[in-house]
């Protein structure tokens, strides 16, 4: 009676097949910095499948700042973005960053959270700045020398 009974049981429960499962979206992101130049640099992130349910950014870091296990564990990185990236309202998203300062490699990273709130991607990309150090310029200039009167 009561192998009818468990028997019974088992098969009544309401479980998810393999087809209902295979329907859930994963939420992923991509990330690129481009147009590299004069001391300027474009983020773009973008959701290459699911749907948009909230993300979290950081634009700009230098790299020396990031800890070395953040760059080695996707939950390291997640966490860490948690933590110091701010809210992005949608996406696709796209920033130009001015006054970018040459002189160390760069760090920018983003996470998208999937329809339960968790996060379902963390994606981070290493850059290289490019331009003028500060303080150069390539719009001022002194004179000729044939002009200065001594």
């Amino acid at each position: 009676m009561t192998a009818v009974a468990l028997a019974a049981f088992l098969t009544g429960c309401n479980k998810p097949d393999n087809q209902q499962q295979g329907q859930q979206k994963t939420v992923e992101v991509s990330l690129e910095v481009t147009d590299i130049a004069d001391n300027c640099a474009t983020i773009k992130a973008s959701l290459t499948s699911g749907s948009f349910h909230g993300a979290r950014i950081i634009e700009m870091l230098p790299v020396g700042d990031v800890p070395a296990e953040v760059l080695a564990s996707e939950i390291r990185l997640t966490d860490y973005v948690i933590e110091n990236g701010a809210e992005i309202d949608a996406m696709p998203y796209e920033k130009t960053l001015t006054d970018v300062r040459i002189g160390s490699d760069m760090f920018t990273a983003v996470i998208v959270y999937d329809a339960s709130g968790r996060a379902a991607d963390a994606v981070y990309v290493q850059w290289t700045p490019a331009g003028l150090p500060d303080g150069w310029s390539t719009d001022n200039n002194p004179g000729e020398l044939g002009e200065i009167e001594w």
